[in-house]
């Protein structure tokens, strides 16, 4: 979610196969790229390229740094307890239709994909379960091999190739950010009002916003 205009775009055909390929992988992906305000939103748990939870241990106080942030993280299987998927059987609301798990598999895309289609049937349903438990720490990845730190780049696979985001942004750091998304719709299901009540948000910033200063 930006709160100005985006700058200089690249042409509409290399833009609509960026945007192909995220809508790909987040098939929820409500882009806006025109506006007073442009926006890229996806729900969390069906975007995600891995994601697990576990259980806060709550009798030790913790201190110092999570050696293990930059740690391999792999999707678990569906019977693991850390698996998100989990949180589906044990949910109220009968729109998830997950009476029983799928079955584990040694291939990691189809874990994957198993975990984003059941969350993105649960978002198009509008479910409010389940729900994150503030007893649980939960770890998400996400498709950072597309953004390219060091040079302020998103590098997609040819014939997109890499562009460079400064031009873009106008001149705004990028956001990444969680929230969960408020919306009053009219009789016609169109959104009328809306309020996103922030998780987490972080401006990355980088020196190329700054040389047209």
């Amino acid at each position: 979610v930006f709160n100005k205009p985006a700058g200089h775009l690249p042409p509409r055909i290399i833009m609509k196969g960026a945007i192909s390929i995220i809508s790909h992988l987040a098939p929820q992906l409500q882009a806006r790229l025109d506006g007073d305000c442009p926006r890229f939103l996806s729900p969390l748990v069906s975007t995600a390229q891995s994601a697990m939870s576990c259980q806060t241990d709550e009798a030790n106080d913790y201190d110092g740094a999570d050696e293990s942030i930059e740690a391999a993280m792999s999707e678990p299987q569906p019977s693991d307890p850390s698996s998100l998927i989990q949180e589906l059987l044990h949910s109220s609301d009968k729109a998830t239709g997950m009476t029983a798990i799928p079955p584990n598999s040694g291939c990691i895309t189809t874990r994957i994909k198993n975990r984003k289609r059941a969350f993105d049937k649960l978002y198009a349903s509008r479910s409010k379960t389940p729900t994150f438990d503030p007893n649980s720490e939960y770890t998400f990845e996400f498709f950072q091999h597309l953004l390219l730190f060091d040079e302020f780049a998103l590098n997609f696979v040819n014939p997109i190739g890499k562009h460079p985001l400064h031009g873009m942004l106008n001149g705004q750091p990028l956001k990444f950010m969680a929230a969960h998304q408020i919306q009053e719709t009219n009789e016609k299901g169109r959104v009328t009002d809306e309020e996103m009540r922030w998780l987490w948000s972080f401006d990355l910033w980088h020196e190329s916003l700054y040389e047209d200063d």
